[in-house]
């Protein structure tokens, strides 16, 4: 903390110029020595024994300005990092300081009680909190520490490096070093690929050797330099087989460490691909197309090159947009390539341990990590023509798990299949990371894009109630986040109502597009998500938040814009009703376990929702996208006490035991909960005749709607 650094680059000078001073001494010596040796005046035993002589030592001459350039650079690139690593401890402290910390001379964090009263500070000297934040600040801290201690540490081995003799063997003992490398990355890099190479070829590492591995991926798998050197020294084959070591040895007291470093290589990895011009980038994705088909395990259980290199790709993030791209489109490409298409992804038994099958769902769920990357590649385009989206929902025939028995070949889907599609989907039209919070209903028009062409595919033959269940999940969120869409779609009025495709408002923000698909589609797309009584709660949630919000932004003293407000809303729950009464009609006596999941479902708006393009200008002007104002929705949304949770699951308790088919009419009273809420907003009481007049309203609408989507459903 107190060291002046500066000295480091007094010394890389020095260095300097030592180097100018031995070329300057190697133009002497060439010109009165070496020449008199070599120029043939000299002749004889002795200009023999001194020709050679005089070579080395020209040689030497030659080499030693590069040792000292070497390790000038070596320092300087030392001074750097110690200063910018130094500046990251003193932060620390700082912050921590800053917090109410005091810090000792070790690093240890601990409540300074001398800067609170005494009563406080008894209040607060034994709460858990207290302790929390002690340790919170000096784990802060001591990972500071360490980063400059892995720092020194590679200066240490780039300056041995630097002056070790290249060839101890020859005739100068101690020489100096003509290869010698000032780059410190390039020279740690090229230790890790020996550590590599040993473990995949040792199969171990000694304890020392195995500390000195995980130092070097700590403090480098963010620089280029480094990870280009030590993926490029281990190879193709070779990463992917230390992937498998990995993997084999992360278990019980070791898997720690062999995780660290599985995470720190996928993150050289990341770092190593991030331009597409790199000479690196192109030679790897090359190889990556070679050996991705080769087989690394035994015959009766494969492990192709592709599974394992996209496994060792989940531990790792943030990779580059093309990385991802060239990577997906070169494994559709292999699976198009021959008849064995993804059917090569077969699992047969057990499989891998922490391998997953197919490696194209692996890293579609990567894509659902980075939402850009997701959009990009799964946008059918405004032509339509780019095929990524149509491959993965209906041409491509998913891997399986087969299993031989006396009987024949037993196939079944893999646990897994397709929750990397669904979370790649989710991501793509939303334009967020599935499960994380965020202002609903602002889309691009390549996310709008990918939502409607998503529930075309799905429902194509009349199929989209029959969602793969590993799905309903994802579209459930996707739905929620188009619920502006979805909405306007089902109210059955406006310019939704027989619009088929994507559009945008014309205004200057990327996010201003909206899209719509036919009422018995999105029907059905929903169905299938209801399967799932968790995601069918999300849906309706969000749709009656929605419809809360509408209605607080429509003027409530014009007599028919009330009347349209109230009869949209009862339209979009008659089709919640539709699909609750197929839901019963569908499983009977599992109505009630169906409704108990719908009891556990959860779904809170954090940041409001962008307004539907056909709700009206009235739904826009409370900031950039949001339609409404989330505490004027959730006042109308919870004015009453109207549970239709605990109705839902009463009504389907009654449909199974219905003799006939059984209607349910949850959603028409959540519509005359919001329109009494809306009531009470607007200063009329539950008895008020406005009030009576508001509830059931929508009657007509709501019947009709909960028929048509009984209609969509039906066979």
């Amino acid at each position: 903390m107190t060291i002046d650094l500066s000295l480091l680059e007094t010394a890389a000078t020095k260095w300097d110029e030592a180097a100018k001073k031995f070329e300057a001494v190697q133009k002497i010596y060439d010109s009165k020595v070496k020449s008199v040796g070599l120029d043939g005046s000299w002749t004889g035993w002795s200009q023999l024994v001194a020709g050679t002589n005089m070579q080395v030592t020209d040689q030497q001459f030659t080499a030693a300005p590069k040792e000292a350039r070497a390790i000038a650079s070596i320092l300087r690139d030392a001074h750097a990092q110690f200063v910018e690593l130094r500046g990251k401890v003193k932060s620390a402290v700082a912050d921590a300081v800053k917090a109410g910390m005091k810090v000792s001379d070790t690093g240890t964090a601990s409540y300074d009680f001398s800067k609170v009263s005494a009563s406080e500070a008894n209040a607060v000297r034994y709460q858990a909190k207290v302790h929390e934040a002690e340790v919170s600040w000096t784990r802060l801290i001591q990972e500071a520490v360490k980063a400059v201690d892995d720092a020194d540490q590679g200066v240490k081995l780039a300056l041995k490096a630097a002056v070790a003799d290249p060839n101890p063997v020859d005739a100068a003992a101690n020489g100096f070093n003509g290869k010698a490398e000032g780059d410190i990355e390039k020279v740690e890099g090229e230790e890790a690929k020996e550590l590599a190479t040993k473990l995949n070829s040792d199969g171990k590492l000694s304890d020392k050797e195995l500390a000195e591995f995980q130092r070097l991926v700590r403090d480098n798998q963010h620089d280029k330099v480094f990870s280009q050197t030590f993926l490029d020294g281990v190879g193709l084959k070779g990463t992917i087989q230390l992937n498998n070591k990995f993997n084999s040895l992360a278990k019980g007291d070791d898997e720690k460490d062999f995780r660290a470093l599985q995470e720190g290589v996928a993150t050289s990895l990341a770092t190593a691909t991030q331009s597409p011009s790199d000479p690196f980038y192109k030679k790897w994705r090359e190889g990556l197309r070679k050996v991705g088909d080769d087989n690394f395990g035994k015959n009766t259980n494969p492990l192709y090159g592709y599974q394992s290199f996209v496994n060792l790709m989940t531990h790792g993030k943030n990779y580059g947009k093309q990385f991802l791209h060239d990577v997906g489109n070169d494994i559709i490409a292999l699976e198009k390539s021959d008849k064995l298409g993804s059917g090569r992804w077969t699992q047969w038994g057990a499989g891998h341990k922490d391998v997953a099958t197919d490696p194209l769902d692996s890293l579609l769920g990567i894509m659902g990590r980075q939402p850009d990357v997701a959009t990009s590649f799964l946008d059918p385009g405004t032509d339509g023509k780019a095929d990524n989206l149509t491959y993965l929902l209906k041409d491509r025939e998913w891997p399986k798990q087969s299993t031989a028995h006396a009987g024949g070949v037993f196939n079944m889907d893999l646990p897994g299949s397709r929750l990397g599609l669904g979370a790649a989907l989710e991501a793509g039209a939303t334009g967020n990371v599935p499960g994380t919070d965020y202002k609903l209903g602002y889309h691009t028009d390549a996310e709008a894009r990918i939502m409607r062409d998503t529930i075309k595919i799905l429902d194509e033959g009349r199929h989209g109630a029959d969602l793969h269940p590993n799905l309903r999940s994802s579209m459930a969120g996707m739905l929620v986040d188009y619920t502006p869409e979805t909405h306007e779609i089902l109210t059955r009025t406006g310019m939704y109502m027989d619009k088929d495709g994507v559009w945008n408002d014309g205004t200057s923000d990327p996010k201003d597009a909206h899209m719509s698909v036919s009422r018995e589609s999105l029907t059905r797309i929903m169905r299938g998500v209801a399967e799932d009584g968790q995601a069918f709660r999300e849906m309706y949630d969000a749709e009656s938040f929605y419809s809360a919000g509408t209605l607080s932004q429509t003027d409530f003293n014009n007599p028919n814009d009330r009347a349209a407000a109230i009869e949209g809303a009862s339209s979009v729950f008659g089709f919640y009703d539709g699909l609750s009464s197929d839901i019963a009609r569908d499983k009977k006596d599992d109505a009630v376990s169906w409704a108990n999941h719908v009891q556990t479902g959860e779904f809170v708006v954090t940041g409001g929702l962008q307004a539907g393009a056909g709700a009206g200008a009235s739904l826009a002007g409370k900031g950039p996208g949001i339609g409404f104002a989330t505490d004027v929705a959730y006042r109308i949304l919870y004015a009453g006490t109207y549970d239709w949770k605990e109705d839902q699951i009463a009504q389907a308790t009654q449909a199974a035991a219905a003799d006939t088919e059984y209607h349910f009419t949850t959603g028409q009273k959540q519509v005359n909960a919001l329109a009494a809420g809306w009531a009470k907003e607007n200063g009329h009481g539950p008895d008020s005749g406005l009030s009576r007049h508001l509830i059931g309203s929508g009657q007509e609408r709501y019947d009709s709607a909960r028929t048509e989507a009984l209609i969509y459903l039906d066979g």
